[in-house]
């Protein structure tokens, strides 16, 4: 499985809340920055942290998910994927960005956003 593959299979194992499908994507040091939804943290680190924000996620009972417009990689190396976030604010969707590294075929940084970050150019020939 290439990369955009395992951001996109990332996110539909999110949206199914399927916790251990996520964490085979996940490099098991993982450094992860989920949204900053209310009741979690900033960051989590390895599964075990993933684990922690999950259970959080689903205690709180935040029901959102996310759909993806776009899967690419960026001037670094790194993916960026865009799309949609839905359910987490009563005042609509909104959109979502998130920045992903990876090491031995796994998400080893992700980063989450609401707003676009700063990202360098894609390079030639990537959509």
């Amino acid at each position: 499985m290439n990369a955009e593959e395992t951001v996109r299979r990332w996110f539909e194992a999110f949206n199914s809340r399927d916790l251990e499908t996520m964490l085979a994507c996940m490099h098991p040091q993982v450094d992860f920055h989920p949204l900053r939804l209310h009741g979690l943290d900033s960051a989590y680190h390895g599964h075990a942290g993933v684990r922690e924000w999950f259970g959080s996620l689903i205690a709180m009972e935040h029901h959102h998910r996310i759909d993806l417009d776009e899967v690419r990689e960026t001037g670094d190396g790194q993916l960026v994927a865009a799309g949609i976030l839905s359910a987490a604010d009563p005042a609509g969707p909104s959109s979502f960005w998130a920045l992903e590294s990876f090491a031995e075929g796994k998400i080893v940084v992700a980063y989450h956003y609401v707003t676009k970050p700063d990202l360098p150019p894609a390079r030639r020939g990537t959509s």
